[in-house]
């Protein structure tokens, strides 16, 4: 156990005293303070535009006057999630506003006028620090931890001694990888300091924990490229060919197979453009209408009447085709995000290759920012959406019974009957939409095999490593 302690010391010790400590501190302190501060300052512009919006639609609803105004649906702001702040997640805005329709029709915003350069790079989040600075800064700690040692001669000194090699490994291991991890804890719990001093940062208990929880899932995901480092060194005799390995190696899992496994799966199961489906639900809603501009044609000659509309009868019929024709563009858009699932379930496996895959994908469902939270908001949308249809048509039958009740013998409306109030209608009782983000629990559910998959590249590289340093040449 002595001899295990000494040589995490010497580890540390060695690495706390190299030039590349000293970059791994100056950069990892800039990053996460720049980062801290331009993120939590687009969360107060958010703040801002949010509150801004909702008194806007609020303030455009309430001054529609006609009941058939309704059918123009309601805009509903996206809520703030303060965990943006740290991982900004599948969204491209903080905030946005959809526009909600009956027969769960939604209006996403196209950003035309978004800044196109801003799109040419990644907002560097937690996210990107850990994944793609902390993993290059990882293998910097790794790369020559056996072949340089070989090289200079201090581990031909070292196994003079008679140390078990595993103990040698195990020592080394845990000696790097806590130089490692102190500029970025030390560096991260900076750059919540900084985020804690903006006053609309308010976190709750549950994104406390989220965050730890972040922090020990970097504390994993590092460990697995740590290990990878090691035991590439372990494979290797000089530190030159270590990191030109290291490096192929990291660009083609952590840059190439996340980003190809998606046109992959795009290629192998191809999904229809939202547009194409929009034009197809479009074709629909022109059928039904011809059809119905026929049904109430029969029904004027077949009555000889032109006012059929005031029949139940008829009505009741052209509510069963407004049903059927809902039911339609529902199976349609059931077909679409069918197709967009399987395609992204398919390109998820294929991108799990990667570490980083698994890192970002917990990372974003902890963060509530992720594919699950996102699919959970468009439910709620969904539903809001058959709430808002229940609430219009409740609206239009109680405005067209109070205009039967108006109607004269002749078929005209009183004028008398108080300032034409009966063609105004009050939509200060609209339903209003809610929603909340997910529990912390129902974030871990949706993280696990993620971790597992981590917990499993950690194992498989550290036991690659002890293989191979086991039968490596010291000389």
């Amino acid at each position: 156990m002595a001899m295990l302690l000494h040589i995490i010391r010497k580890e540390l010790l060695d690495q706390l005293m190299s030039l590349r400590f000293a970059i791994a501190c100056v950069v990892c302190l800039l990053v996460f303070l720049l980062s801290s501060i331009v993120l939590t300052r687009d969360f107060r512009e958010a703040t801002s535009t949010y509150n801004m919006n909702r008194v806007m639609h609020r303030n455009e609803l309430h001054q529609r006057t006609e009941v058939w105004s309704l059918d123009r649906g309601v805009m509903v702001d996206r809520p703030l999630n303060v965990m943006n702040i740290l991982v900004r997640g599948l969204t491209p805005e903080l905030t946005e506003s959809i526009k909600v329709q009956a027969g769960s029709r939604l209006d996403f915003p196209k950003n035309y006028e978004q800044n196109p350069v801003i799109a040419l790079f990644p907002s560097v989040d937690y996210v990107f620090i850990v994944g793609i600075i902390m993993s290059l800064l990882a293998l910097a700690f790794s790369y020559d931890s056996m072949s340089g040692e070989r090289e200079s001669g201090v581990l031909k000194l070292l196994m003079s001694y008679s140390v078990p090699r595993d103990r040698v490994l195990l020592g080394k291991w845990i000696g790097g990888y806590l130089a490692l991890i102190a500029p970025f804890v030390i560096s991260f719990a900076a750059g919540l300091l900084v985020v804690l001093t903006f006053p609309e940062v308010d976190p709750t208990a549950g994104n406390t924990l989220a965050v730890l929880a972040l922090l020990l899932l970097a504390l994993l995901y590092l460990a697995v490229v740590y290990s990878l480092g090691m035991f590439l060194s372990a494979r290797t005799r000089v530190p030159s060919t270590s990191i030109t390995v290291l490096l192929l190696i990291w660009v083609t899992f952590i840059l190439a197979i996340p980003n190809m496994a998606p046109y992959m799966a795009a290629q192998l199961l191809p999904v229809p453009s939202r547009e194409s489906v929009d034009r197809e639900k479009t074709g629909l809603r022109q059928e039904m209408r011809v059809k119905r501009q026929e049904m109430v044609k029969e029904e004027q000659e077949r009555t000889g009447r032109d006012d059929v509309w005031r029949d139940e009868d008829f009505q009741t019929k052209m509510r069963a085709l407004g049903e059927e024709m809902r039911q339609y563009e529902q199976k349609v858009e059931e077909s679409y995000l069918s197709k967009v699932q399987s395609q992204t379930r398919w390109s998820g496996i294929a991108a799990r290759i990667s570490p980083l895959t698994s890192f970002n994908l917990a990372a974003f469902d902890l963060a509530a920012a992720g594919i699950a939270q996102e699919v959970r908001f468009v439910d709620a949308l969904k539903t809001y959406s058959q709430t808002w249809q229940n609430y219009t048509e409740e609206k239009q039958k109680a405005w067209r019974e109070y205009m039967e009740r108006q109607r004269g013998s002749d078929g005209s409306v009183s004028s008398s009957s108080g300032d034409m109030a009966q063609l105004t209608v009050d939509l200060t009782d609209y339903p209003r939409f809610e929603f909340a983000h997910m529990s912390l629990l129902d974030r871990l559910s949706e993280i696990y095999l993620d971790i597992l998959l981590l917990a499993v590249w950690n194992i498989l590289f550290f036991m690659l490593a002890y293989l191979s340093f086991l039968r490596y040449d010291i000389q």
